[in-house]
């Protein structure tokens, strides 16, 4: 959701922006999250070997590619955990990951921000110079990259937007041998600005519809720690998670609220399974009516 007046972190983000971003440890990501995103991984992880290839730069020019990759769809769809688990597919001795958010570069002195998006460029810049392969994630970019058309749009951010296509194009432009690969998300894809779309060469929805049989592989393990007579029909679940528009996130939680009902006592049963799976609402569903509110023009 867009807002005209942004949030402005406390002054420590000047400090913590000093040294801007810290490499994360690999991170155990759970297949519950990423069922059904199989063949999205596949092809996410084909472009980074592609773009840390010895093909690369002859190819990348010849076919006008450029190393970014853009996540998006509604909330609880997985893009965040799916770019993780790519860029941790890789051994931390090969591939420098980073995990940001860029509202935290948003700063209430008019400039600033611009400056603390340039030092995160020169930074990723000195690192692959050094030969460092490197992966940064940027989440939620709609937060700071929204359309410069917006008419409530403020002139700090209308400035954060030029300055990210200006340091975006020189880090594309700078014939590194292992380009850094810039890997973003959005919910919120019809509100970035246009000439950020262009910059994003795999450009990826993620809105995964389970099957039958990723539903009971979604779901077997977490009934199993659940336990109780939870004997489901997973033929019935599919039918209404796709009549819900439900995502993997929503299924989870009601899986969890299942398991705390069970935790104090209460016993649980297939039947109520299916009456919280069927009176669930969809954070997509709501998510859709809640940004057709909301226009970027």
């Amino acid at each position: 959701m867009l807002h005209s007046n942004y949030v402005v972190y406390h002054k420590e983000v000047k400090a913590l922006t000093q040294k801007l971003f810290y490499p994360r440890k690999n991170l155990s990501i759970s297949r519950n999250h990423l069922i059904g995103l199989d063949e999205q991984k596949r092809e996410l992880k084909a472009f980074c070997q592609f773009v840390w290839s010895e093909n690369w730069q002859e190819k990348s020019k010849v076919l006008h590619f450029m190393s970014t990759i853009l996540l998006y769809g509604p909330p609880g769809t997985g893009k965040t955990s799916l770019l993780m688990d790519v860029a941790n597919s890789f051994s931390s001795n090969q591939v420098k990951y980073y995990r940001e958010s860029l509202d935290l570069l948003i700063d209430k002195e008019l400039g600033e921000t611009s400056k603390l998006i340039k030092n995160l460029f020169e930074t990723i810049i000195e690192q692959s110079k050094c030969g460092q392969k490197v992966f940064l994630q940027l989440d939620d970019i709609d937060s700071v990259l929204s359309s410069r058309f917006i008419s409530n749009e403020s002139s700090g951010i209308r400035r954060a937007v030029n300055t990210f296509l200006i340091q975006l194009d020189e880090l594309l432009q700078s014939n590194l041998v292992s380009p850094p690969i810039i890997a973003a998300t959005t919910n919120m894809f019809s509100h970035l600005d246009s000439a950020i779309k262009r910059r994003f060469s795999l450009k990826m929805e993620i809105a995964p519809l389970l099957s039958q049989k990723e539903l009971e592989e979604l779901l077997q393990p977490i009934i199993d720690v659940i336990g109780g007579e939870l004997e489901i029909n997973f033929e019935e679940i599919e039918t209404i998670v796709k009549q819900k528009d439900l995502t993997p996130h929503d299924i989870i939680l009601i899986a969890q609220r299942i398991f705390l009902s069970h935790l104090v006592g209460n016993k649980v049963n297939s039947e109520q399974f299916i009456k919280e799976l069927s009176r669930s609402e969809s954070s997509k569903v709501s998510f859709d009516q809640q940004k057709r509110a909301f226009s970027p023009i």
